[in-house]
Protein backbone atom coordinates (compact mmCIF):
# COMPACT_ATOMS: atom_id res chain seq x y z
CA UNK A 1 0.00 0.00 0.00
CA UNK A 2 1.31 3.43 -0.80
CA UNK A 3 2.67 6.04 1.51
CA UNK A 4 0.77 8.48 -0.93
CA UNK A 5 -2.52 9.43 -2.43
CA UNK A 6 -3.10 12.14 -5.39
CA UNK A 7 -6.79 13.62 -6.40
CA UNK A 8 -7.81 15.31 -9.19
CA UNK A 9 -9.88 17.94 -7.84
CA UNK A 10 -11.35 21.18 -8.93
CA UNK A 11 -12.57 19.50 -12.70
CA UNK A 12 -9.07 18.29 -13.22
CA UNK A 13 -7.60 21.95 -12.77
CA UNK A 14 -5.79 20.46 -9.27
CA UNK A 15 -3.95 17.83 -8.44
CA UNK A 16 -4.28 17.16 -4.31
CA UNK A 17 -0.91 14.96 -2.89
CA UNK A 18 -1.49 14.04 0.69
CA UNK A 19 1.55 12.29 2.67
CA UNK A 20 3.03 11.47 6.06
CA UNK A 21 4.67 15.26 5.80
CA UNK A 22 0.79 16.56 5.08
CA UNK A 23 -1.28 17.96 2.27
CA UNK A 24 -0.41 19.67 -0.71
CA UNK A 25 -2.33 21.15 -3.76
CA UNK A 26 -0.77 21.90 -6.87
CA UNK A 27 -2.26 24.22 -9.86
CA UNK A 28 -2.72 21.96 -13.04
CA UNK A 29 -3.71 22.29 -16.69
CA UNK A 30 -3.70 19.97 -19.61
CA UNK A 31 -3.24 21.11 -23.10
CA UNK A 32 -3.58 18.14 -25.42
CA UNK A 33 -0.83 15.21 -24.27
CA UNK A 34 1.24 17.50 -21.92
CA UNK A 35 0.37 18.74 -18.01
CA UNK A 36 1.44 21.62 -16.56
CA UNK A 37 1.99 21.72 -12.95
CA UNK A 38 2.30 25.68 -11.38
CA UNK A 39 5.23 25.37 -8.66
CA UNK A 40 5.22 26.00 -5.37
CA UNK A 41 2.39 23.88 -4.28
CA UNK A 42 -0.08 25.43 -1.68
CA UNK A 43 -0.24 23.34 1.29
CA UNK A 44 -3.53 22.71 3.49
CA UNK A 45 -5.03 24.15 5.60
CA UNK A 46 -4.37 27.42 5.38
CA UNK A 47 -3.56 26.92 0.85
CA UNK A 48 -0.80 29.42 1.14
CA UNK A 49 2.40 28.91 -0.97
CA UNK A 50 4.71 26.41 0.05
CA UNK A 51 8.45 25.93 -0.24
CA UNK A 52 9.43 22.17 -0.48
CA UNK A 53 12.67 21.64 1.02
CA UNK A 54 15.40 19.03 -1.58
CA UNK A 55 14.14 16.09 -0.24
CA UNK A 56 10.34 16.57 -0.42
CA UNK A 57 10.75 18.61 -3.85
CA UNK A 58 12.80 15.06 -5.00
CA UNK A 59 10.52 12.35 -3.70
CA UNK A 60 7.07 14.77 -4.28
CA UNK A 61 7.69 16.04 -7.88
CA UNK A 62 8.39 12.66 -8.93
CA UNK A 63 5.61 11.30 -7.61
CA UNK A 64 3.39 13.72 -9.02
CA UNK A 65 5.10 13.59 -12.23
CA UNK A 66 4.70 9.92 -12.39
CA UNK A 67 1.19 9.84 -11.37
CA UNK A 68 0.30 12.84 -14.48
CA UNK A 69 2.42 10.79 -16.90
CA UNK A 70 -0.27 7.74 -16.81
CA UNK A 71 -3.53 7.96 -15.81
CA UNK A 72 -6.19 5.53 -16.44
CA UNK A 73 -9.63 7.25 -17.33
CA UNK A 74 -12.62 5.86 -16.09
CA UNK A 75 -10.49 3.20 -15.05
CA UNK A 76 -10.46 1.28 -18.42
CA UNK A 77 -8.20 3.26 -21.17
CA UNK A 78 -4.68 4.09 -19.98
CA UNK A 79 -3.16 7.49 -21.41
CA UNK A 80 0.67 8.51 -21.60
CA UNK A 81 1.21 12.57 -20.53
CA UNK A 82 4.30 14.81 -21.02
CA UNK A 83 4.58 16.77 -17.69
CA UNK A 84 6.01 20.01 -17.00
CA UNK A 85 7.02 22.24 -14.48
CA UNK A 86 6.78 25.78 -14.31
CA UNK A 87 6.67 28.67 -11.71
CA UNK A 88 3.44 29.77 -10.69
CA UNK A 89 2.29 33.32 -12.04
CA UNK A 90 1.02 34.51 -8.51
CA UNK A 91 3.92 33.29 -7.09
Amino acid sequence: MPDHKFQLVARNEGLRYVDGSGAYRFNVARRGDIWTVALPPTKEPELLPAKLSVDDESKILSRVSAFLSRIWWLGVWPKNYKVQFVPRRDA
